[in-house]
C-alpha cells in the first residue's frame, strides 16, 4: 500500500535511503536522512510516498514542486540540528568537506522546477511494479499541483536510467557532478 510520509515510518525511510542509494546524502548516515525527512513533512512544497507491507517501508519517493534553493530551505528548518550532525561527520571525514560545498552546487538547486528528488526500492523487493507504482503516485501528485513537467537527475552508471526510459522520461540533459556524469530526465505529465 503507498501513503504518504508518515513521522513514525522516518527510521526505516532513512535506512531504506542509506542503504539503497549511492551518493552524498546516504554517507552522512541515517541521523542525517532521518532529520531530512523530519523536517521535508514542515515543507508543503516536499512531499514523500511510502510504499508499506505488513507495517514494513518497502519502497519510497520523494519529491519537490520547486528544488530551487532546497538545502537552505531544510537547513533553515532546524539549523542548530544539522550543524551538529554536519560537524560530527566532517570531524570524522574531513576529507568530505569539499563534497558538501560542491552538493550545494547541485544545478536543480540554483534553477527550481519541479523535481522527483530520490525513489528507491529495497533490494528483495524489487522488480514487481513497486517502484512503477510510486513514480505514478508522484507524477498523480504533481498533476493535483498543477505541475505538468518534473526533470529526474540520476548518475549515469546506475541501472535506474534504464527504468526512466522504460517509463517514458526523456534524457535532456548530462553533466559532470562530483567527478561522475549525471544524467538529467524530464517527465511530461499527459492528462
Amino acid at each position: 500500500m503507498i501513503t504518504r510520509l508518515r513521522k513514525e515510518q522516518i527510521k526505516q525511510l532513512a535506512k531504506l535511503h542509506k542503504n539503497e542509494l549511492s551518493g552524498f546524502l546516504p554517507e552522512l548516515g541515517e541521523k542525517f536522512l532521518e532529520m531530512f525527512y523530519r523536517t521535508s513533512l514542515d515543507l508543503p512544497e516536499m512531499f514523500t510516498f511510502i510504499e508499506e507491507e505488513k507495517g514494513k517501508v518497502r519502497g519510497f519517493v520523494s519529491n519537490i514542486t520547486n528544488s530551487k534553493g532546497l538545502n537552505k530551505k531544510i537547513f533553515i528548518k532546524r539549523p542548530l540540528r544539522f550543524l551538529l550532525i554536519f560537524l560530527k561527520y566532517f570531524i570524522s571525514h574531513p576529507g568530505q568537506l569539499r563534497k558538501f560545498f560542491t552538493i550545494l552546487t547541485y544545478p536543480g538547486f540554483k534553477e527550481g522546477g519541479a523535481e522527483l528528488l530520490s525513489i528507491a526500492v529495497g533490494r528483495n523487493y524489487r522488480l514487481k511494479g513497486r517502484g512503477r507504482r510510486l513514480f505514478e503516485k508522484s507524477r498523480e501528485e504533481f498533476s493535483l499541483r498543477g505541475i505538468k513537467t518534473f526533470k529526474i537527475s540520476v548518475y549515469e552508471r546506475l541501472p535506474a536510467n534504464g527504468f526512466y526510459k522504460k517509463i517514458g522520461c526523456r534524457l535532456v540533459d548530462s553533466f559532470d557532478f562530483m567527478g561522475e556524469k549525471m544524467n538529467y530526465y524530464e517527465y511530461k505529465i499527459k492528462n
